[in-house]
């Protein structure tokens, strides 16, 4: 009969290690919002599987657990190293060379967070962060749920692991990462099951029932079900794979008059390092690259991409644009490389006549003049063929007829009447479209009207962010001063639209290399048979812009007048593309010339300590928990506060707690009490105190209310505490984590 229990019995540890273990995976399937493949997934699996095992391991030689802590963090360095560096020694080991290679990958993965756009390719850098990640993670699970055996405390490590790819990406994580989280978590809070009854080694059936049972399934369904819902709720659950076009959540306007496209804008303006983005050959004209065009004016939600169609596939000859019929210019073949750049949109110069090289499912739609894509995929070398227009100002001031152009680049629904006033009043003397374009341009360009570059908006007065941007602030950066001039363009009859996109960047050797500093936002009017021309009121003074020279011949015209007596000669503007980058974002404070930037190297050493601190902020947390608590029930205790010797009275469970004795709930406190002295062998002061704590509990809980607590509470509690501390000290691991913060269920409380 014992030989068969024995049989049948499981060591209970490794069912608390198999359940962490799966926790973690599940938890990580979050990652699938953020990463384009699956090829981290085996990576992963490899590397928590791994600390999992070499921590049963120790635990069943019977290490310490400063020990087998040590012990997992070298094996997950071990598998890092064997999965993730070519110079390892012997394949497996790490050596210096392969610690260099390592640090310099996470350097690379950090690059890649910062300038990808989820969901990002899986490349080896980034396996190697969430491997590092999970890696932790799996080591933080198990030290809780086995050796402190506290599953419920470990939701808060899981959490974390949702939170990370729930910050960087800007659209859902998939339903089924929450469920798949739901259920793990369901399971590693029924592998503790009664775990303060069950033994080290317990009966096999038991243990199946208890982790796969009726109780264990309803929970695990109902947090499916919550994690659906919340799925639903909060990330648009079945909004994935929609058009561009249907103006998804990523696509909605944000405050004042710009939108999420704007907010990308933004995102790009203000990063704290430049990064490369394209390198382009053959581009013999400096013109703008653009990858969105914005039709629809909400006067509350700004501009925003709206009526983009299915188009048609991009691998073929496309179609001009509607309304283009004039094809008079340079035809130029340009080789474009995408660097750290990812994206739905494939931006193109000019008037794209055919594009290969992308890959498939690309569409054209030739009335935005947009290029782009429904599916995830990486970003590849592509070619373009474009027409660059060279009108003169004559041609477009003669530019007549009809335009075949959707009516909505002529609304003006929604603009303030001060705004329109404003068109009319700067276009008075302009006889023809052409004239009033130039017109509102020069407004925003020339010194003398207040406009000043910022990529902070001047504070808000109230009023609509339209106006207070014209006629108020007069500060903003290129979001702003394309989303005014098009709406001004409107007012006065002329079709326009914003453009999103890039300036041309600077010259390095034979190509351009167009970087974060050259992201910007445009206007293009358009006129007939001339199609959608470029116009661009931000006031660049860093060389940046690249004016088509109908644009900048007109406007250098009027924009030379006279030094009035006593002010300086104004200097000769630099040529485009002749500065490489300015100290601040698309031209703001423009500073000395610099040299064409070279690639950063990254420290890895940032990440490094970013992980250590979280990792030490984790391990302190229970131990500041226990302090705060301790602190907050002295105090109550020393100022006389109502129900002082209740809280005395659980300081003193507490730190009987701490040091592994769980009362009984249905004791008395003089049993308690006597229970703890003789457990413990208090000193005589000691027990002494305890005896006078229990008759001042038993006082406040019997006594009529309004007693006044002992005036010499605060002295036998000092006297238990003391005693206690003296006969029975607590060693390093019961002070770095608590049992009475760590174990949910305590008695007499």
């Amino acid at each position: 009969m014992t030989a068969n229990r024995m049989t049948a019995a499981i060591d209970m540890s490794l069912v608390a290690t198999a359940a962490a273990a799966l926790a973690v995976l599940c938890a990580s399937t979050a990652f699938a919002g953020v990463l384009a493949d699956s090829r981290w997934v085996f990576p992963a699996m490899v590397t928590v599987l791994a600390v999992a095992v070499i921590g049963a391991l120790c635990r069943r030689v019977r290490w310490s657990l400063p020990l087998t802590v040590l012990a997992q963090l070298f094996g997950l360095l071990v598998v890092l190293t064997a999965q993730f560096a070519e110079s390892a020694v012997l394949g497996v080991l790490p050596g210096p060379a392969a610690l260099g290679e390592l640090g310099r990958l996470l350097a690379e993965s950090g690059d890649l967070v910062r300038t990808g756009v989820p969901p990002v390719p899986a490349e080896p850098a980034l396996q190697l962060m969430v491997c590092l990640g999970m890696g932790l993670v799996a080591l933080a699970v198990d030290v809780i749920v086995v050796t402190y055996r506290s599953p419920a405390v470990a939701g808060l490590v899981l959490l974390c692991v949702f939170a990370v790819p729930a910050s960087l990406a800007d659209n859902m994580l998939p339903w089924w990462a929450f469920t798949a989280g739901a259920l793990g978590y369901a399971v590693l809070l029924a592998s503790g099951g009664q775990h303060r009854r069950w033994r080290r080694q317990e009966d096999r059936n038991q243990v199946a029932h208890t982790v796969f049972g009726r109780s264990t399934a309803t929970i695990a369904g109902t947090a499916g079900v919550i994690a659906v819902l919340t799925g639903v709720v909060f990330t648009g659950v079945g909004t994935e794979g929609r058009l561009p076009g249907s103006v998804p959540e990523q696509f909605s306007g944000t405050d004042g008059i710009g939108l999420q496209p704007f907010t990308s804008l933004r995102g790009q303006l203000n990063r704290d390092r430049v990064v490369e983005l394209f390198r382009v050959r053959g581009l013999r004209q400096d013109t703008y690259l653009r990858a969105m065009t914005l039709r629809k004016f909400d006067p509350e939600r700004g501009w925003e991409l709206e009526g983009l169609t299915q188009g048609v596939e991009a691998n073929a000859k496309l179609a001009l644009p509607d309304g283009t019929d004039i094809m008079l210019g340079d035809y130029e073949r340009v080789e474009i490389q995408p660097i750290g750049y990812r994206d739905p949109w494939l931006p193109v110069f000019g008037v794209p006549l055919f594009v290969s090289g992308m890959g498939t499912n690309w569409r054209y739609d030739p009335a935005a003049g947009i290029v782009f894509t429904q599916t995830n995929q990486e970003s590849r070398p592509y070619v373009e063929q474009l027409l660059v227009q060279r009108p003169t100002p004559d041609q477009l001031r003669q530019a007549h007829g009809p335009a075949p152009i959707a009516p909505a680049y002529l609304d003006t629904a929604g603009i303030p009447p001060q705004v329109a006033d404003l068109a009319r009043r700067l276009t008075a003397n302009a006889p023809t479209d052409f004239d009033k374009a130039v017109a509102l341009n020069r407004y925003f360009t020339d010194p003398a009207n207040g406009f000043r570059y910022d990529l902070q908006t001047a504070p808000s007065t109230g009023g609509d962010a339209l106006s207070d941007f014209l006629f108020r602030g007069k500060r903003g950066f290129c979001e702003q001063y394309a989303s005014s001039m098009a709406v001004l363009l409107r007012s006065v009859g002329i079709p326009s639209r914003v453009a999103i996109g890039f300036t041309p960047g600077y010259r390095d050797g034979d190509e351009r290399v167009i970087t974060t500093e050259d992201a910007h936002a445009w206007v293009e009017a358009y006129f007939p048979g001339w199609g959608w021309q470029t116009f661009d009121p931000t006031p660049l003074s860093d060389g940046r812009a690249a004016l088509p020279e109908f644009l900048d011949g007109e406007l250098n015209q009027a924009q030379q007048p006279a030094p009035q007596p006593g002010q300086p000669q104004p200097s000769t503007l630099p040529t485009a593309g002749s500065v490489p980058g300015s100290e601040h974002p698309d031209g703001a404070d423009v500073g000395t010339p610099r040299a064409p930037r070279e690639a950063e190297s990254s420290n890895p050493w940032p990440v490094v300590i970013g992980v250590l601190v979280l990792g030490s902020v984790l391990l302190a947390a229970p131990a500041v928990v226990r302090e705060i608590r301790r602190r907050r029930r002295l105090r109550a205790v020393a100022e006389g506060a109502e129900g002082a010797a209740g809280m005395a009275w659980r300081e003193v469970l507490d730190e009987f707690q701490d040091r592994g004795t769980r009362p009984a709930a249905a004791d008395t406190a003089r049993r308690v009490a006597t229970g703890l002295i003789e457990r413990h062998s208090l000193d005589e002061s000691g027990a002494k105190a305890m005896r006078a704590l229990v008759v001042a509990v038993e006082r406040e809980w019997y006594a009529p209310p309004g007693q006044e607590p002992e005036a010499t509470l605060p002295e036998t509690l000092r006297g238990v505490l003391d005693s206690l501390r003296r006969t029975a000290p607590l060693d390093w691991r019961s002070r770095l984590f608590p049992r009475s913060v760590l174990e949910l269920r305590q008695a007499n409380r």
